[in-house]
């Protein structure tokens, strides 16, 4: 059987700037995104631009699921660019023509300033762009941001995953190397319960007032031993985390929007560690508990970035 390719994981965190040159100026789209338990969007824009903010909060509702993104869209000005108006030089000829003719009419009349002849309909060339033009610049100019800043949170996801990766490594290799001495453990605690109890019952049955008898004395001491032992066998917690192992294992390969998953799985990982501390009598048993919430914790950390 071939085995599936892993799927792609993507971090919460990631920037991509893109630029768009139209004949009223250079268009500016930027996005920058960190981690955030939902989506949140933020705009920056001038009031110009505002009329776009909801064609790009659809866009990025549709391709983005958690993460705090900050949207900028600016104008500015390429490099090179003209800095100067097109002016048409045949309506400045009509109108002189038509102050010529005017001032023929009456000789007494004042000639045109330079800003009525560019204030003028058709003098000067209009570069602003139609609402309809902006918005087709706009939606483009967003498609190729989103594409660009989800290249850029895979990048970051892939990093992150090999990290997870790592992590659970090293809690599987704490826990493979605590199995064997489980037995152990188990063993000598209750070789100690039982050294124990029977000191009592020794003075037990040095009173000559008890009823109990040699055999009532050791069924008891059996039934405490077996008790205790219940208490402290952590066969369950290690056989869970080795499922949960595999279940972070299977979440990673599987890709997509993973982070909600994989924050849960670390919530039952802490649990069991924790679990696996408190049942502890060992030396052995009390590091390996410490070692495993240290790589939890920092297992967390990673987690957190990730969609």
């Amino acid at each position: 059987m071939v085995s599936r390719p892993p799927s792609a994981v993507f971090s919460m965190t990631g920037y991509a700037s893109v630029q768009s040159t139209t004949r009223a100026g250079t268009l500016s789209l930027e996005l920058r995104s960190v981690n955030s338990r939902f989506l949140d969007l933020n705009f920056r824009m001038a009031d110009d631009l505002r009329m776009v903010e909801p064609l790009v909060r659809e866009k990025l509702m549709k391709a983005l699921s958690r993460g705090k993104v900050e949207c900028r869209i600016s104008w500015g000005r390429a490099d090179g660019e003209k800095r100067i108006p097109k002016v048409d030089l045949e309506q400045v000829r009509l109108l002189a023509d038509l102050e010529t003719t005017i001032q023929t009419a009456l000789p007494r009349a004042s000639g045109f300033r330079i800003t009525d002849i560019l204030n003028w309909p058709g003098v000067v060339e209009d570069n602003s762009l139609s609402n309809d033009e902006l918005q087709e610049t706009i939606a483009s100019l967003c498609d190729q941001a989103i594409d660009a800043l989800k290249q850029s949170r895979e990048r970051e996801g892939a990093s992150l995953a090999a990290v997870l990766l790592e992590k659970i490594d090293a809690m599987a290799a704490i826990v493979d190397g605590l199995q064997p001495m489980l037995p152990q453990f188990v063993a000598h605690y209750e070789s100690k319960i039982r050294e124990r109890m029977a000191e009592v019952f020794e003075k037990v049955l040095a009173d000559k007032a008890s009823h109990l008898g040699v055999e009532d004395i050791e069924e008891r001491i059996k039934h405490e031993v077996a008790l205790h032992s219940v208490r402290i066998d952590v066969k369950e917690e290690v056989e869970r985390l080795q499922t949960h192992f595999a279940e972070v294992r299977r979440i990673l390969q599987q890709g997509g929007v993973i982070g909600k998953r994989l924050d849960f799985v670390t919530q039952e990982l802490n649990r069991e560690a924790n679990t696996l501390g408190s049942k502890a009598h060992a030396i052995a048993q009390t590091q390996a508990s410490i070692d495993l919430k240290v790589l939890v914790e920092q297992f967390r950390e990673q987690v957190q970035n990730i969609e």
